[in-house]
């Protein structure tokens, strides 16, 4: 079944012709145009519709339709006319000076070798021609055995992806039911499997990816390090009871406890009081060398600390799963989850920080990982303003993104909100230089208007774009302007 059934297409030696909709209008430039429709052609061409410019200056040219308007002079607002006066007595005005308009985004000049920026003026009265079904205009766009989805209306057209810029990190975007879990495990996952990267998913939620993989980590299981768990006791007791800038005898002692004791894998109960016996008995070997009253503080708010460092808290960190076995897990199996649904935030902080030191390290050491981290809800992990862990993992995400440009990790991150207090740090953000843009969040308007204001694309369009829809822009994407894709989610994948 063709695209555009209204549209008569042209057959010449029965080979089937875009279908001409229309002429370039006055005011054309290298990189924009405007389009006049053939009379009938607005009930056929769309927004987002892909046609090809037949430029009187040079080469054919492929440009995306965005934002349309219906002219009629006898019916402007802007001041009385005789057609106001027919539509005030319920009278249809006059529609001969009607005509339809579309905004042209320009993609390039299909060249020999492909698609190339188009640095030709585009003539006036050039005729334009729309792609139908049975076209293939993607082939323009690169040579790439990688594709992510379709065109947004039509399945046949997979949209190539260039593969050497999928460690310059992807960015997925979209309120809760615009499909980023989706595109995140029935596209963006597979492709990366396909390019040669292992998959390491950090599910928050344990909903969204654990079901569907195989290999899936509790995140109890997870062993985060040492100093790690310290940060993590640090934060809950503030700081063992002392000042950032103060001597802090009692966290030396705890730190060296974590270090020496053999107390992961045992029960609660028994791991929190080996801990605590072992930092005691520390504070203890500086009886003679310091002041009693001196040593019966440190004891005391050694105490105080374990009274917030309870069983539960300790029950957190008795994993005995090392990063180093993580990695080896994604390299053999090819994707790992780690489910996060039964973790305090924390702690949940506390073992992607481990995970993504342990990475760091790696790559410190210059060794080339071809791993992708999935770093479910993003703000999390790196939000607007970043506080306690928060703060250390945001600090590291972006130590990963500069990182993982040379050493092969692509850092994937997803998020209801763009910018502000909903979404991400604008740090981490401007790291990500692959974008998937779907349904937008109100608070996200200010940057819907920035988007619109480069490729005509409506703010309006973002607030309001359909599930599994979503704009597709940056490194990755071989074409120099958004495109708006899609997906299908065969029975073989949903199971």
């Amino acid at each position: 079944m063709a695209l555009y059934t209204a549209a008569q297409p042209i057959i010449v030696g029965g080979c089937r012709l875009p279908t001409p909709i229309g002429v370039i209008s006055s005011g054309a430039s290298e990189s924009r145009a405007s389009v006049i429709l053939y009379d009938g052609m607005e009930k056929v061409v769309k927004n987002e519709s892909l046609v090809v410019i037949r430029n009187k200056n040079g080469r054919d040219v492929l440009a995306i339709c965005r934002g349309g308007r219906g002219m009629n002079d006898n019916v402007r607002t802007a001041s009385f006319t005789p057609g106001i006066a027919y539509a005030k007595t319920g009278r249809s005005p006059s529609s001969v000076k009607e005509f339809y308009v579309f905004n042209l985004e320009i993609i390039g000049m299909i060249g020999e070798n492909g698609l190339e920026q188009n640095k030709l003026i585009i003539a006036p009265t050039s005729l334009v021609e729309m792609y139908t079904s049975e076209d293939d205009p993607m082939k323009y766009l690169c040579r790439s055995d990688l594709t992510i989805g379709h065109y947004w209306a039509e399945p046949r057209w997979k949209v190539p992806v260039l593969k050497q810029y999928i460690n310059y990190h992807i960015g997925i975007f979209g309120v809760t039911g615009s499909g980023k879990s989706y595109l995140a495990r029935y596209e963006v996952i597979p492709l990366l499997r396909k390019a040669g990267y292992s998959v390491i998913i950090m599910d928050w939620k344990g909903s969204d990816y654990a079901p569907f993989f195989e290999n899936v980590i509790p995140l109890d299981q997870v062993k985060i390090d040492d100093s790690t768990v310290l940060r993590y006791f640090s934060q809950l007791t503030r700081n063992f009871g002392y000042l950032e800038r103060e001597e802090n005898p009692v966290a030396i002692a705890v730190e060296r406890a974590l270090r020496r004791v053999e107390w992961r894998g045992r029960p609660p109960e028994e791991a929190r009081n080996l801990i605590y016996q072992y930092a005691k008995a520390t504070l203890q070997q500086n009886a003679g060398r310091i002041k009693a009253e001196t040593l019966q503080l440190w004891l005391d708010r050694l105490d105080s600390s374990f009274e917030l460092i309870t069983e539960e808290e300790i029950e957190r960190f008795l994993g005995t799963i090392e990063p180093w076995r993580i990695m080896t897990m994604a390299k053999e199996r090819g994707v790992v989850v780690i489910d996060m649904s039964k973790g305090e935030k924390e702690q949940k902080l506390a073992a992607f920080y481990s995970i993504a030191r342990y990475l760091k390290r790696l790559m410190e050491n210059k060794q080339r990982l071809d791993v992708a981290l999935v770093i479910d809800e993003g703000p999390q992990y790196a939000p607007w303003q970043p506080r306690g862990l928060e703060r250390e993992t945001t600090d590291i995400i972006i130590d990963l993104c500069a990182l993982g440009r040379s050493y092969g990790l692509s850092i994937v991150i997803l998020s209801q909100g763009m910018a502000g207090e909903i979404g991400l740090n604008a740090a981490v953000r401007r790291n990500l230089n692959t974008q998937f843009i779907g349904r937008i969040h109100p608070l996200d308007f200010e940057e819907a208007q920035k988007l619109a204001a480069s490729y005509y694309i409506s703010p309006e369009n973002l607030l309001t774009l359909p599930e599994g829809h979503f704009y597709f822009l940056g490194r990755m994407n071989p074409s120099p302007t958004p495109l708006l894709i899609s997906f299908q989610i065969s029975e073989d994948k949903a199971r």
